[in-house]
């Protein structure tokens, strides 16, 4: 371009001096116009490829965005303005934690305003997607994201009240502890089958009071986490009443004269003051009705379950009236006693 532009500054000065006559002086513009149209042309921006083929398309959030199971589906809306158009497909897109964005399916836009990917593999973690319209000019802003996280561990229990083994006084206990945010929680007393239902917060803070039977209770938390793995935990506690005290029962109260001799058997069950059996503890049964000698037992222990028995016979001679069993309690360490009763009648 330089070397026509000293051509034509050439022919201007041979015209000047009237060298070169008036048909080479139209030659000349002629040139000049010609190069002037190509310094237009040199000197014009290329055309730019188109940057956005539509808009973005949108991707339906899951109805559980957190799962234990390791494929997922998801509906793409697509944009009205390429629906049915040839050579425009929808690309989508997953970014995992500390990675690039992978393309990980792709389909054509056909004459549907939907599109469903299905059976999607997904990591372990965190599975966030997006998808694009690509097209003839180029490719579409990326979907606002999704992520769907796959979950396959069990959450967590931690029981921070009541210890396990605690006593309790009351007729129910508040059992509080933490899991994983938003899981459900279930609490069960296996003494009288209450049954509790509890929801974890946001911070995996729970409490949920139950109600809990005399003596021992074994109570079990079940957590289900919202991707749907559970977990269970079981503490023990026992309800009191702070005070020792043994229950008497018999398998007779009343007995006909005319079919003695009968044979009866009495029971003893010692709770602590903590509510739970004693074991260990000595118990003295007597019996006394009209008639006979006073019955005595032997010295008995009582086992784990805190039981104490003593079968006895109310033999022929026993008169009519009112009687009773009486059964005294020592504790182990000898220092403590309780005692109860029932009544007996001789017909």
């Amino acid at each position: 371009m330089a070397g026509g532009i000293l051509v034509l500054a050439w022919f201007c000065l041979m015209i000047g001096l009237g060298i070169l006559g008036p048909s080479v002086s139209s030659l000349v513009k002629g040139f000049g116009t010609m190069v002037a149209s190509m310094t237009h042309i040199t000197g014009s921006p290329s055309p730019s490829a188109s940057g956005l083929v539509s808009d973005a398309p949108v991707i339906e959030p899951p109805d559980q965005p957190t799962t234990n199971v390791a494929s997922a589906d998801l509906t793409v809306l697509l944009p009205a303005a390429v629906v049915g158009l040839d050579g425009y497909s929808c690309r989508l897109y997953v970014t995992l934690p500390n990675a690039q964005p992978a393309v990980v399916a792709e389909a054509p836009v056909k004459g549907t305003s939907t599109l469903v990917f299905s059976t999607l593999t997904l990591a372990k973690g965190l599975n966030t997607f997006t998808a694009t319209i690509v097209g003839p000019s180029g490719e579409s802003a990326p979907s606002k994201a999704v992520t769907i996280t796959l979950d396959v561990s069990k959450p967590k229990i931690t029981i921070s009240s009541p210890k396990n083994g605690a006593s309790v006084k009351g007729t129910s206990v508040t059992v509080k502890g933490t899991t994983q945010p938003l899981s459900e929680v279930q609490i069960q007393d296996d003494a009288n089958n209450a049954i509790v239902k509890a929801t974890a917060d946001d911070a995996g803070v729970f409490s949920a009071p139950i109600t809990i039977a005399a003596g021992p209770n074994n109570l079990t938390i079940s957590v289900t986490d919202p991707a749907g793995n559970g977990n269970t935990a079981t503490i023990t506690v026992s309800r009191g009443s702070g005070t020792l005290g043994v229950t008497l029962s018999s398998t007779g109260y009343t007995f006909s004269r005319r079919k003695l001799p009968a044979n009866v058997t009495f029971t003893a069950v010692v709770i602590g003051a903590d509510g739970k059996p004693v074991a260990g503890a000595t118990a003295l049964f007597t019996v006394t009705v009209p008639g006979i000698p006073a019955l005595v037992s032997p010295v008995i222990t009582t086992n784990g379950s805190g039981k104490a028995t003593f079968s006895a016979t109310i033999p022929k001679g026993a008169m009519a009236g009112a009687g009773v069993a009486d059964v005294l309690i020592t504790m182990p360490n000898g220092n403590q006693t309780t005692t109860d009763h029932v009544a007996l009648t001789v017909q």
